[in-house]
């Protein structure tokens, strides 16, 4: 089977990992067909793209004291991951809502990489605040009870053995809750159907480099299950 390639959406690709802004001035296009006695050209033309990306996503930015991964009803990657956006931005929101769904690697115990928080966050998400109702935030704790789980902060949630929220922390009675979340989820993304046309806030920064300052900022990054949500029968 033969493959055709185009050089330019290569390297538009590998530098768009990146997330750095690029202005093109000029371009050359070349059609190759990609089998196995010219897969050298290829490999030549891309190794020079590849090294400066490698230098870049092989960049260590903090170590983590403990391998995280993704479960229900919490987990210590949805944990670390909710807290660490609700914590730089606790001044706009109440809490915090994402999905076991866009979490899509771990994190390793020892040397964190941007590479690897690009692999835990490859899309282009950005995080938003959202403003709900009593009602349509109630319908946020039951799609959270009724799934066993996704990863949230700000609040503590206690539910019973079939989803049933039974209690939940904060003060109905503030006005407006507000959510932060990815705009993927605030547009109704994962059957988030209470967040649609909503007004969205935007915050200004994408969820993966909200990560990744984090981690920054940061010498060593950890996480721990504190019962956030639970059940009572």
């Amino acid at each position: 089977m033969k493959f055709r390639v185009s050089l330019i959406y290569l390297v538009a690709f590998l530098l768009a990992s990146c997330s750095v802004q690029y202005n093109l001035q000029s371009h050359s296009e070349s059609i190759y067909d990609v089998k196995a006695d010219n897969d050298s050209t290829i490999t030549a033309m891309i190794a020079p793209y590849k090294i400066g990306i490698d230098s870049v996503m092989n960049k260590v930015l903090c170590i983590s004291k403990i391998e995280m991964t993704k479960g229900k009803p919490e987990s210590l990657l949805g944990n670390f991951v909710c807290d660490l956006c609700l914590q730089q931005y606790s001044n706009m929101a109440d809490i915090c809502v994402m999905n076991n769904g866009g979490l899509r690697s771990i994190l390793p115990k020892g040397e964190i990489t941007k590479g690897m928080i690009f692999e835990l966050m490859p899309f282009e998400n950005e995080l938003v605040i959202l403003e709900l109702g009593s009602d349509d935030y109630i319908q946020l704790l039951e799609y959270i009870t009724k799934r066993g789980g996704e990863p949230f902060a700000g609040v503590n949630i206690i539910m019973d053995e079939n989803g049933t929220v039974l209690s939940q922390s904060l003060d109905l009675n503030k006005g407006k809750i507000r959510v932060l979340t990815s705009d993927y989820l605030a547009n109704g993304g994962d059957k988030m159907s209470f967040f649609k046309d909503k007004k969205q806030t935007k915050v200004g920064i994408k969820l993966r480099d909200a990560i990744i300052n984090y981690c920054v900022a940061q010498d060593t990054i950890s996480s721990e299950l504190d019962n956030r949500i639970s059940y009572e029968k």
